[in-house]
């Protein structure tokens, strides 16, 4: 599951890289339209034109992946680091690097800026040798609006598939891979198009207050991001899927927290739990045998894991303490209850489980466990919570005959006698156990506080992968600009030349970049919105049964799209201004 997910960032993060690179060959190619032209009037064919195109795309690929294979390795071990800071806790062994690994990155390497390619290439083709004398005729770009139609049919159509494959899954497994990820796609790729028809209208309203405050630099921004609102649109698009997919993240793992504590403060109702935070092992059956000894104790409750065969499945068994567990926890029975457990011969069934099962109260069940024993249980009840991970529930009787010993405790529940209070009584329960250093005693408040920061390191990791999506965006914008300032060199000089300043200059690229940079951020984050609602609506109720939404999350995203837009739009920037104004000018 690990490297399925890895394996997804990665995929992430190459498809934000075909963005950047289609926008950089489009652009490159639209700077040497009069040289393409000339090749063409000297008696190059088009398929030369293409073939000279799709070459240099070649080696450029060739060159960076093979530097990309050995930066991975320094990437590898950033992540490595990166979770064990999370508490990942890595095993300190060398990197590995794989035949198969090399050729994966190869081919994906290639492959991706070869299709990437394939539009630039084919519009290179196209120019025509009067384009030399009057470039105005070289590119034909798609009218706005075929591309809104275009791009309103794709997202429409994505946007159903992902609601099919996610929420009806006609199919199981295949259906939420095909129609899901391919609909999540078509949505990115949809919203792509479709923002290219409304970048420009959009540029003019969030950079109205870039004009008021910072008057001519701060006009000179806004024309400049809407001179090409495809190139706008393009370069804002890889930001775009970052954002969004961070916010779908947010959303989804808020919803999942929300839920989580609140089911969680619902189902466990002891005063403490007691378990190895550490290390995740199990503790000695003699914890929960020392906290029985405790006076201040009403009721205590281990919980032991035993691994059965039912109905030809792998199942885990929770084994507890039937008299004293229903003061513990509340799984919600819905029909029956514990007095099986206590005869002995009992088990509690989910209520899903059971309708899955055809099971009933008074059936039997048959199992064989872990150690080849076989054995009969009849069903004495069905609950219906599914917080904790257990969906069969039997006693420790059960346990010690089915494997003669007792094994550890995942955890243990306890409940402080009426009249006392759990955070006074908690210094006499710890050192009752300090035989035990490696067993934890939480309050109810403080185990569910460590659920939620569980949760929360989950959400940190998440966010972190999907960052190197968005740190390649921000290149991506930093590189177009480089491109726009070269392209505008003379128009550069002549505005250095009538008296603008080298910090107006920076200034108006740096807020270029910034407005380009929140243009992606807020499609971004709407785009996002969607895919985490539906996510969360897509997981079963018992795990998300409501939405919330991280407004400061939201707001933080935003605040570092405005970040990211200075941080991209440096280099830029320090480059216009260290141009040479009279060479600027001479700039064919």
């Amino acid at each position: 599951a690990f490297g399925t997910g890895l394996r997804i960032f990665a995929f992430v993060t190459a498809f934000v890289s075909s963005f950047i690179i289609n926008t950089i060959f489009g652009t490159t190619l639209r700077q040497r339209l009069r040289e393409l032209a000339l090749l063409r009037a000297v008696g190059a064919s088009s398929s030369q034109v293409q073939r000279l195109v799709v070459v240099e795309a070649l080696v450029v690929s060739v060159v960076a992946t093979v530097i990309g294979i050995f930066g991975g390795l320094a990437v590898a071990r950033g992540l490595i680091g990166f979770f064990n800071a999370a508490g990942a806790g890595f095993p300190p062994t060398p990197l590995q690097m794989q035949l198969r690994t090399v050729v994966i990155a190869a081919i994906v390497g290639v492959g991706i800026t070869m299709l990437s390619v394939v539009i630039p290439a084919w519009r290179a083709a196209r120019i025509p040798p009067v384009a030399a004398m009057r470039p105005e005729v070289g590119f034909s770009a798609i009218s706005a609006s075929s591309r809104l139609a275009i791009g309103s049919l794709v997202t429409v159509v994505g946007a159903a598939a992902f609601l099919v494959g996610m929420l009806i899954r006609p199919g199981g497994s295949l259906a939420l891979i095909v129609l899901g990820g391919g609909g999540g796609l078509a949505v990115f790729l949809g919203i792509s198009s479709l923002s290219a028809t409304v970048a420009r209208p959009v540029i003019g309203f969030i950079g109205r207050p870039v004009r008021w405050r910072f008057k001519v630099p701060g006009s000179l921004a806004v024309q400049n991001a809407q001179r090409s609102p495809r190139r706008t649109s393009r370069t804002a698009s890889a930001l775009m899927i970052g954002v969004s997919l961070v916010a779908a993240a947010a959303v989804f793992a808020s919803s999942l927290r929300d839920t989580f504590t609140a089911t969680l403060s619902q189902t466990i109702t002891a005063d403490y739990i007691i378990a190895d935070n550490q290390s995740q092992l199990p503790l000695p059956a003699s914890v929960a045998e020392t906290l029985n000894d405790i006076p201040e104790l009403d009721a205590v409750s281990p919980f032991r894991i035993l691994f059965a065969e039912i109905a030809s499945g792998d199942e885990q068994l929770a084994a507890i303490d039937p008299v004293g567990f229903p003061d513990l926890a509340d799984l919600g029975i819905v029909d029956g209850g514990y007095d099986g457990l206590i005869d002995g011969d009992g088990i509690l069934v989910q209520e899903d489980q059971a309708a899955d099962l055809g099971l009933a109260i008074g059936d039997p069940v048959d199992l064989v466990y872990q150690n080849e024993r076989e054995g009969t249980l009849t069903v004495s009840g069905t609950f219906s919570d599914a917080s904790l991970p257990f969906q069969w529930y039997v006693s420790l009787d059960t346990l010690r005959s089915a494997i003669d010993q007792d094994s550890g405790d995942f955890f243990v529940l306890a409940r402080v006698a009426d009249g006392l209070d759990p955070n006074a009584t908690k210094p006499a329960v710890q050192e009752a156990i300090t035989d035990f250093p490696q067993a934890e005693v939480q309050t109810n408040a403080e185990f569910r506080s460590s659920q939620e920061d569980q949760i929360n390191q989950l959400l940190a990791v998440i966010t972190g992968l999907l960052s190197m999506a968005m740190i390649i965006a921000v290149i991506g914008i930093a590189i177009t600009l480089a491109l726009s300032v070269f392209e505008r060199t003379r128009e550069i000089g002549l505005l250095r030349a009538v008296g603008m300043t080298r910090r107006q200059l920076k200034r108006a690229i740096r807020w270029e970049a910034v407005l380009v940079s929140v243009f992606g951020a807020i499609v971004g984050v709407v785009v996002g919105l969607f895919l985490g609602v539906v996510l969360s609506i897509a997981v079963p109720n018992n795990i998300i049964d409501g939405i919330t939404v991280p407004w400061a999350n939201i707001v933080t995203i935003l605040l570092a799209a405005i970040l990211a837009g200075l941080a991209a739009a440096w280099w830029p920037a320090r480059k216009g201004a260290r141009m040479d104004v009279l060479e600027a000018i001479s700039t064919e």
